[in-house]
Order: structure tokens, then sequence, then C-alpha cells
């Protein structure tokens, strides 16, 4: 997913997961983390970057039964700073 959002973002951006994915493969969680609202609205409604983060997933071999569940989303150190403060815990909580 980096080397992907390289040729798509040229701000710093970090990629977090977290999930119970040891339960079922469909219980994952990516986000793309950039620091401006306007990257980040841009990277959401990017069809080919979404579609290639999916694929990644199948090139990866991510169990097939869990792959249509597997979120993938966007957030920014704006919004972040905005609605919670800055505090990426208290936003995700």
């Amino acid at each position: 997913m980096t080397e992907i959002m390289r040729s798509y973002c040229s701000e710093k951006f970090s990629i977090t997961h977290y999930g119970a994915y040891d339960i079922h493969p469909r219980h994952l969680v990516f986000w793309i983390c950039v620091e401006t609202d306007q990257l980040k609205q841009f990277l959401t409604c990017n069809s080919a970057l979404n579609s290639d983060l999916s694929l990644a997933l199948i090139e990866y071999d991510y169990p097939a039964e869990g792959i249509d569940s597997v979120y993938i989303g966007f957030e920014s150190q704006e919004t972040v700073d905005r609605e919670s403060g800055g505090n990426w815990w208290h936003h995700w909580k």
C-alpha cells in the first residue's frame, strides 16, 4: 500500500491498521493518514487509487472471503486537529 500511495500522494502520509482478522478476515481496517483535508478528499474520491489498494490485498494473498469487507479509509491531520484537538486516539474512539 505504501508503494501505491507514493504514486498518488506527494505529501507526507502514514498507514495504520487494526482489526480482528484472526477471528475472520473481514475484520480488518486500514487508515491512510495525510496532512490536509484537500488531499483526503482527492484520495477518497479517486476510484483508480481505491481499486489499486483493494487489488493489493489480492496480490498479497489476503483471504478471499474477507477482501470485500476490508475497510480502507483516509483521514487528515487537519480534520483530527479541528474535530479532536489533534488527538488521533480520541478521534477514532
